[in-house]
């Protein structure tokens, strides 16, 4: 699919001539590129979207702010964390692709949450043998849950809302996430050797693996989760119910729980051998095959693709590797559409044999950074989140919004 628009095509979507659409370039309001061996140009789709829906906010305010809450409306909240724009995704300036080739999460916190790692801060005080109990039994989404809940209990500087407070306790929950996670008693480690030690992973570069898929998985604007972090922490309650809650909406088959969607699907295409069999019935069963596409990224997820490189660096000869592209070249066939960061989690998994829920558990562990910075972010604007609701109940009366 075309990303790119003739001046005709976008002039026309602008609804005006293409002297204006001109002007437009000129301005900075939409970047123009040449056509390799013409004199001609061609514009990005996404600024013509961009400038359009700007366009109409001015003259529709509230139907703008009806879409805001959905993919693709106008930005509702400032933030100093995350930027996504023309298909690339930056933390506070630095690109994530070329960031996460080198920094730890440890490092990408210090980078959003804008002070040192809180190192000397050790995980909650918890009944250990209880929760690596729970943890034999549970999934590792309910074994999270459960470990914030008996860690708030006790953590009494937990309610402490000012910055380095919130960084403390964001650390000691993160360390205590990955204790759990990992399956073992919390070390005096980063939660990449954890996850390594817990999952017995010992592969030379996996580590750093498992340290990248971290780092890309650490913020992504106002996703579901974030935003739901932000609106606990606008009410003034503390990190330990942020972060909870943020969880509870990164376990939808909407979100970071898609990618328990992505481990079934490539298992049923390993078991038939025909990726793209499995994918063609899974369209005729009506069921949407997953991993697959985003839409903030029409030309591909850089998330994804700087883990894929990162895989085919580590072992280009590994099975897993070699299903998993079958299977994303299956997808690009009858969906037209590139992996997503569900299905390179998940093929990282595959390829370094890890559990089947750890794809998830990178996920969450990741995102707590990500959640915390945005608590910090939100107790410092002091702002409660309170949209309102445009009411169609009964008396209801439809208005003319033409």
């Amino acid at each position: 699919m075309s990303r790119h628009l003739d001046a005709h095509e976008a002039a026309a979507q602008l609804g005006v001539s293409v002297s204006t659409l001109y002007a437009y370039v000129s301005r900075g309001l939409i970047r123009s590129e040449p056509i390799a061996g013409t004199r001609r140009r061609h514009y990005r789709q996404e600024d013509v979207k961009r400038l359009r829906e700007r366009k109409r906010a001015r003259r529709d305010p509230s139907r703008t702010a009806r879409r805001a809450l959905h993919f693709g409306g106008m930005p509702v909240l400032e933030s100093g964390l995350t930027n996504i724009e023309a298909g690339q995704l930056s933390y506070r300036g630095h690109d994530v692709a070329l960031w996460s080739q080198t920094a730890t999460l440890e490092e990408t916190a210090a980078l959003l949450w804008q002070a040192p790692f809180p190192d000397d801060t050790p995980p909650g005080d918890v009944d250990w043998r209880q929760v690596l109990a729970w943890r034999k039994r549970l999934s590792v989404a309910a074994s999270l849950h459960l470990y914030l809940t008996l860690a708030a209990a006790k953590d009494a500087a937990g309610m402490d809302l000012r910055p380095q407070g919130v960084r403390r306790t964001g650390a000691r929950i993160l360390r205590g996430l990955a204790a759990v996670a990992a399956g073992r008693r919390p070390r005096d480690a980063s939660v990449a050797s954890s996850l390594c030690r817990g999952w017995d992973v010992r592969a030379r570069g996996a580590r750093a693996l498992i340290d990248q898929a971290l780092v890309l998985t650490a913020d992504h604007e106002l996703n579901v989760s974030a935003f739901t972090a932000r609106c606990v922490a606008s009410a003034g309650s503390p990190p330990y119910a942020a972060v909870t809650a943020a969880l509870a909406a990164l376990e939808g088959y909407k979100h970071g729980g898609n990618t328990a969607r992505v481990t079934a699907m490539m298992n049923e295409a390993g078991a038939t051998k025909d990726p793209r069999a499995t994918l063609a019935k899974r369209l005729r069963d009506g069921r949407t095959p997953s991993g697959f596409g985003h839409p903030l990224y029409p030309d591909g997820d850089p998330r994804a693709q700087a883990l894929w490189a990162a895989l085919t660096k580590f072992r280009p000869r590994s099975r897993a590797l070699q299903h998993a592209q079958r299977c994303a070249d299956a997808g690009r066939t009858l969906l037209d559409e590139e992996p997503n960061i569900d299905f390179a989690l998940v093929t990282l998994a595959r390829v370094l044999d890890l559990p089947d829920d750890a794809p998830f558990a990178l996920f969450a562990l990741g995102r707590t950074v990500g959640w915390i910075a945005h608590t910090l972010e939100q107790y410092a604007s002091n702002q409660m989140i309170r949209p309102r609701a445009r009411y169609t109940g009964p008396g209801h009366v439809p208005r003319d919004e033409s």
